[in-house]
C-alpha cells in the first residue's frame, strides 16, 4: 500500500515538473515569490509601483516600471506594462522591442516576431530590431531567417555593439 503511495507521488512530481517552462522563466509569480529576486530590485519594484498607483498615467513611469520588470524577469508583468505604455507612446520602438523580447521570454515567439517585425516596418534601420528578431529565428531554427535579419543587423553598423554580436552568432552557426 505504501508503495503504491510513493509511486504515485513521484508520477504527480514528474509530470508537473514537465509542465514547467522550459526557459525556467516562472510565469504570473509575484515579485516576492520570484526565484531570481533580489531585495534591491524588490524594493525598487515596489517603490514605483507605488508611484505608478499614485500618477497611474504618467508615461515615463510606466516605461521606467515596466524596464525594471523586464530586467528583474517578470516577463509577464511587463508585458502588460509594456503595453499600456504604447498606447501612450506608440512610436517608442525601442520599448515595442522590448515588448517583442518579453514575448519571446515568455514562450510567445509567434506574437514576438510579430511586434519586433512591426518595429522594423515602421523604423527599417532599427538595428536591434534586427539583431532581436535573428536571435528569436535561431532559437526557432529557423537558419535561413536569423541569418537574413543577423546579416541585414551587420550591415547597419558592424562595428555597433549588436553588429559586433550578430558576427559572432553568425560565425558559431555556419
Amino acid at each position: 500500500m505504501l508503495g503504491t503511495f510513493v509511486i504515485y507521488v513521484v508520477v504527480v512530481v514528474v509530470l508537473q515538473l514537465q509542465e514547467l517552462p522550459s526557459s525556467g522563466v516562472q510565469k504570473n509569480l509575484p515579485p516576492e515569490e520570484h526565484e531570481h529576486s533580489n531585495p534591491a530590485a524588490l524594493s525598487s519594484i515596489t517603490e514605483l509601483e507605488k508611484q505608478l498607483a499614485a500618477d497611474p498615467n504618467n508615461a515615463e513611469l510606466l516605461l521606467q516600471f515596466a524596464n525594471m520588470l523586464h530586467d528583474a524577469k517578470f516577463y509577464p508583468r511587463a508585458i502588460e506594462i509594456y503595453k499600456k505604455y504604447l498606447v501612450q507612446a506608440p512610436k517608442n520602438y525601442d520599448a515595442q522591442v522590448d515588448l517583442g523580447i518579453c514575448y519571446f521570454e515568455t514562450g510567445e515567439l509567434g506574437r514576438a516576431v510579430k511586434e519586433i517585425e512591426a518595429v522594423i516596418s515602421a523604423n527599417p534601420k532599427h538595428q536591434m530590431a534586427m539583431f532581436n528578431l535573428g536571435v528569436i529565428q535561431l532559437s526557432a531554427q529557423n537558419m535561413e531567417e536569423a541569418q537574413i535579419w543577423l546579416k541585414r543587423c551587420i550591415e547597419l553598423d558592424p562595428q555597433s555593439t549588436a553588429g559586433l554580436r550578430a558576427q559572432q552568432i553568425l560565425q558559431q552557426h555556419q
